[in-house]
């Protein structure tokens, strides 16, 4: 088996995108292919606390497919980034 890259126009643009949760405190997510069993189908968003670094990170997949991921990110309002950050879990 060969590997190959992508071209450049095929490779998802990262993005950091920075939310406030209920309680006050202060996350960034990062998009990414997903990790798990079929993870090149979807996507998952790590959710990283600045304000306290000791705080676990956390994970949340996606249901859409990794190569449209990175623009659906981009576009989500706050409002959908909120609600992504309450689905995750601990990572």
């Amino acid at each position: 088996m060969e590997w190959e890259r992508r071209p450049r126009h095929a490779t998802p643009r990262m993005e950091q995108r920075t939310l406030r949760d209920e309680r006050g405190r202060t996350w960034v997510g990062n998009i990414t292919s997903g990790t798990v069993s079929g993870g090149e189908r979807h996507a998952e968003v790590f959710f990283v606390c600045t304000d306290q670094p000791g705080e676990l990170k956390r994970v949340s997949r996606l249901d859409i497919p990794v190569d449209d991921a990175d623009e659906r990110w981009r576009t989500m309002d706050e409002s959908e980034i909120l609600e992504v950050f309450r689905r995750s879990e601990p990572a």
